[in-house]
Formats: structure tokens, sequence, C-alpha cells
């Protein structure tokens, strides 16, 4: 499997965090997870279809929006992959597509096939991974969208984003002028998922974003860093989250886990 990511440039980062596409060899079998991010992904398959495997294996479909999720999915990928994702901030790109995200633990939303059917049909055609941004850039310069104004909920997404890792929650809700469930009812429909959610899972990668690959946890520096109650708190919400215990997780080979996650490997 290949992975390479692009940064979007400045006319677009108010929107797109990250690009990736991911490559695989047509007799290679890849089963991993996707751990939840904090962002949300526009993905394309212009090639093969992955399979979400779980209670009922399906097939993806051609593109779809993956919303924040509250633990990991299981997915097998085989044949010639050609995806190409586009990692977005999840409040404003619920705001400029209308888009309610608050849909339960369903791991994917259908976009419109009217507007997005398109874009996929282009984006097939494009014979390099530069001219695919290119396409997907001119999608959104067409929408014509105004010059995008952050409101009260994308500040209050960044501030979790930028802050929950030390910072209470109940410490930033406060920082904002709307009660606290008019604040936690708006997050939820541009997310998908609770701010307390939101930031279990900000800690969650924070943590893997420190760890060194093959390193072995030290749980007493990991309370530490993600501001946890204790040992036993850290591994509840990692359990929860991933699947796993840290110790199984990490001792594992993570290449297709981050491939898969959006994380780019060392």
């Amino acid at each position: 499997m290949i992975v390479k990511f692009h940064t979007p440039g400045k006319d677009f980062d108010w929107i797109v965090r990250q690009y990736q596409f991911i490559y695989s060899d047509p007799n290679e079998i890849v089963y991993d997870k996707f751990i939840p991010r904090e962002d949300v992904a526009l993905v394309f398959h212009l090639g093969s279809r992955p399979h979400l495997v779980g209670e009922q294996s399906l097939v993806l479909p051609p593109y779809f929006l993956t919303p924040i999720k509250s633990r990991a999915h299981q997915i097998r990928c085989f044949g010639n992959l050609s995806t190409f994702i586009v990692l977005c901030n999840p409040t404003v790109l619920s705001k400029i597509f209308s888009v309610n995200m608050d849909n339960g633990e369903i791991p994917f939303l259908e976009l419109s096939a009217e507007l997005f059917l398109p874009l996929w049909e282009k984006l097939v055609k494009c014979e390099t991974e530069e001219s695919r941004i290119n396409c997907f850039q001119e999608f959104i310069t067409g929408m014509n969208y105004p010059s995008y104004k952050p409101d009260t909920i994308d500040c209050f997404y960044h501030k979790i984003i930028n802050e929950g890792v030390r910072t209470p929650l109940s410490r930033i809700e406060n920082s904002f002028d709307l009660s606290e469930r008019t604040l936690q009812r708006k997050f939820r429909i541009r997310t998908g998922v609770t701010p307390k959610t939101l930031i279990r899972i900000v800690r969650i990668n924070h943590i893997w974003n420190k760890l060194k690959k093959g390193e072995t946890p030290d749980y007493q520096n990991i309370v530490f860093e993600g501001n946890y109650f204790d040992q036993t708190h850290f591994i509840k919400d990692f359990k929860a989250i991933t699947g796993e215990t840290p110790d199984c997780f990490f001792k594992r080979d993570l290449f297709y886990a981050k491939s898969l996650s959006g994380k780019q490997s060392e």
C-alpha cells in the first residue's frame, strides 16, 4: 500500500485540512482499522472499493462522507485501490453543504448524486494527483460560496482541537455566550458527536502521535500528557475508541491503521 499526502494552499485551508491518496497492489489484501479522527473526510474511490467489515459486511460506495466516529471500524481493501480522500473541517463542511452530521453511529453518509456524481466522474478521468486536487478545488470554487466567516460552533470546535487535551470541557464551554445545552446541540448537528466525545478522540490521537514506532507506552506519562484521571481512565477510553487495549495496539504493526486513518507514517 502506498499513501501520499498533500497540504492545501491558503485559498482552501478554511475547509480542507489535508489531501490523501491511497494506492494498493492488485494482489495485496489489507485488513485493519480506521481509528476515529477529529475531522471528516470526503472519500472518492476511483478504483476498487474496500469492504466495511462488521456485523454486516458491505462494499463502500464510490463516493461518500465519513462523519466523526466514536469507535473504530474494520476495513478490508483488495484489488486495484486508487482512493482520493479530502480531510475537512467538519463544522465548515456541514455548514456549506447543509449536512446534518448527527446520524448516530452510521459509518458513512451518502452524498447528493446531483452534486457529487459529476465530480467523481471528472476525478476518475484525471491522471495525476495534482489534477485531482485542482479538480476538487474547482468544484469548491464553483459553488460560489461567499468568503467564509467562522461562527460560534466553528470557534468552539477549534478551541476543543487546540486546547482539549489539557483544558476541561466545562472551561471551554464557559468561554462562549451560548448555554451549555444549546452549544452542545448545535455542535452535535455540525460534527455528529458530542463535545465530550470529540475531546476523547483528540486525546487518544494526541497520545498516538506522541508515541514512537515500537515504543512501549509509559502509562504514568500518558496519564499526564492526556490529562486523564488515572491509568484505568486512559485504558477504558482507549479501548472504547480503538477496540484494543493500548498494550495490544502499540505492539503491533500500525502501518495499515495509520494509512487507513489518514496519519502520516514515520
